[in-house]
């Protein structure tokens, strides 16, 4: 029971790290949280409306036309894929 768990548990992650391998490093993890926190927050001040910037710029780079096109529609799966590309892909 314990070795199918392990090995179920170590596909799961290792299909992880094949899909994004950045998903094992703090960089990758630092960005999808600065990410998910930040999505809704509007700047501030100068060095905040800067990373903003910078992080909507990376965001779009990222992902397709067709995606942006009806990005107010996506649901919540879609969005992860979004910043699981944005931030764990190499």
């Amino acid at each position: 029971m314990i070795r199918n768990l392990f090995f179920i548990a170590l596909g799961f992650f290792g299909g992880l790290w094949l899909a994004w391998p950045g998903i094992a490093t703090n960089k990758g993890l630092r960005c999808a949280k600065d990410i998910v926190l930040n999505a809704e927050t509007k700047p501030s001040d100068a060095q905040s409306v800067l990373g903003d910037v910078r992080r909507k710029l990376k965001i779009t780079t990222a992902v397709s036309p067709k995606t942006l096109v009806k990005a107010n529609s996506l649901d919540p799966l879609d969005k992860l894929r979004i910043v699981g590309d944005v931030c764990f892909r190499s």
